[in-house]
């Protein structure tokens, strides 16, 4: 009767443990969303820090990687930008009969500040979804060093 009782509580453990994986899979998919989004500011950071930032180097920075769209739009107000991108988070490989990854995506805008000494980092908003999810490519490929783009389906303060 003991062995039957432990043999219960196993397989119920076991069924408990592979009912809440993925859940595990999203956060630790989130989480690398979050590191994502980290890492693309500090290197927009970095475009941004000679005192200009041309589209060029603002698609460099965002490119696309399935299924997040990258970037999506530039706003520039004066000398202050903000980039809208779509940026996806992975979490790690799982196997069961086939090898599958979590993905999300999270819809951020980037505010890059005037130039100016002493000035900020950029900051990060997120977005509703549909704010990247309508809005198509606006740089990749541009010639120009500074064109101007808005798409007027994303909602910019």
């Amino acid at each position: 009767m003991t062995l039957l009782g432990l043999l219960l509580v196993g397989v119920v453990g076991v069924w408990i443990w592979l009912e809440t994986q993925p859940a595990r899979d999203e956060a630790q998919a989130r989480m690398a969303l979050r590191k994502n989004v980290e890492v693309l500011r500090d290197r927009l950071g970095e475009a941004a820090a000679d005192g200009s930032l041309p589209d060029t180097e603002i698609a460099q920075v965002f490119p696309p990687s399935k299924p997040g769209k990258g970037l999506v739009g530039v706003t520039r107000q004066g000398e202050a930008v903000t980039v809208v991108a779509e940026v996806l988070g992975q979490g790690s490989p799982r196997t069961f009969i086939t090898v599958y990854h979590r993905m999300v995506t999270g819809c951020y805008a980037f505010e890059v500040p005037p130039p100016a000494p002493g000035a900020s980092r950029p900051s990060i908003r997120e977005l509703p979804q549909e704010a990247c999810a309508t809005a198509p490519a606006a740089l990749p490929g541009s010639d120009r060093q500074d064109q101007q783009s808005h798409d007027p389906k994303i909602p910019m303060p």
